[in-house]
């Protein structure tokens, strides 16, 4: 690593037993008020790959003495190898977009953490479930491309916008680490990344995500959807038609890419958000409090929900709250 980030890992912790040669590799990165939810997805994948020998990667820029306590905890009921990354925000300085956050582009240093340990690494987003058995990925066949991905929601229109064959969404990727290293794609997307941040006339607008799909155009294997399946736990206006979700039980990795997210109060109601608590019931994170609605886009939604829901005096409170929030 010779580019800006090269130093971006200042340190690495290991928790739980030693890595070993047979680990499945997942990486899973954001800031520390994200680590109940990076703990959660690891939960998930257990539940559903108990006899899996995995090695998780957590990537984050601070971790309190509470947090290690609650991962040294989980590397234990996940009776899994756990190394937490600790990351220097300054060293995004260079690439990052206006709104400032480095978080987005954790994953980028992610492949060439691990290449000493091994040569197939996933990644997966904070805001995902697993529910299905990662065997086939595990063994799929990556020799010819740099990764495996999932096309995207709105694909037609992005690829037009980027002038790519695919467009991919990068919450997912299924990363060859052998030829990631071999071909410089940390030097490539960094410096790609600088600039599209310098530029200030029409920077992309996905952080990492239009510029990895930029320089990955025809060198990815696109996989079926349910490994990185969008599902929509946000209402729409009354007027407007509600988001149709597939029958969660058939995917294997569920995204919850919209504005709510399973740990919002609000959606508690959802089958999918159920299955999600219980597993957090049985975790180190069991006492993090639910996200209560805050911010006018939060009320907007839980007032919205609770209309779905018929719960009306919640609802004209929730709108008062959210006509307030407006003002």
């Amino acid at each position: 690593m010779s580019n800006v980030l090269s130093h971006a890992v200042t340190d690495t912790i290991h928790l739980g037993r030693k890595a070993e040669k047979e680990d499945f590799h997942i990486a899973l990165s954001g800031t520390a008020d994200y680590i109940s939810h990076m703990g959660m997805v690891a939960m998930t994948v257990k539940s559903n790959n108990q006899a899996m020998h995995i090695c998780y990667h957590f990537f984050v820029n601070t971790l309190s003495d509470e947090e290690k306590a609650r991962l040294q905890e989980a590397a234990h009921m996940l009776d899994s190898a756990v190394e937490v990354h600790l990351i220097d925000d300054n060293a995004f300085k260079t690439i990052v977009l206006s709104d400032g956050i480095a978080a987005f582009f954790y994953r980028l240093v992610a492949p060439n953490i691990v290449a000493g340990e091994t040569d197939r690494l996933l990644y997966l987003d904070s805001d995902m479930m697993c529910h299905g058995s990662l065997e086939p990925l595990r063994t799929l066949n990556l020799d010819k491309y740099y990764a495996a991905v999932v096309s995207d929601r709105w694909e037609e229109h992005q690829k037009q916008k980027l002038h790519t064959q695919r467009y991919f969404n990068s919450g997912m990727m299924l990363f060859n680490v052998r030829k990631w290293i071999e071909n410089d794609c940390f030097d490539d997307i960094v410096h790609r990344a600088e600039i599209n941040a310098s530029d200030k006339s029409k920077p992309l607008s996905k952080h990492d995500q239009d510029i990895l799909n930029q320089m990955l155009d025809g060198k990815c294997l696109f996989i079926e959807k349910k490994y990185n399946y969008l599902y929509n736990l946000d209402r729409q206006s009354l007027f407007k038609k509600q988001p149709v979700n597939e029958d969660y039980h058939r995917q294997v990795i569920i995204h919850f890419a919209g504005h709510a997210k399973p740990w919002h109060s609000w959606v508690q109601a959802w089958p999918v958000v159920q299955e999600y608590a219980a597993i957090q019931k049985k975790s180190p994170w069991k006492d993090v409090p639910l996200v209560q609605p805050k911010g006018h886009k939060n009320l907007h939604q839980a007032a919205r929900t609770a209309r779905m829901q018929g719960k009306y005096g919640d609802m004209i409170s929730l709108y008062l709250k959210y006509l307030g929030s407006k003002a």
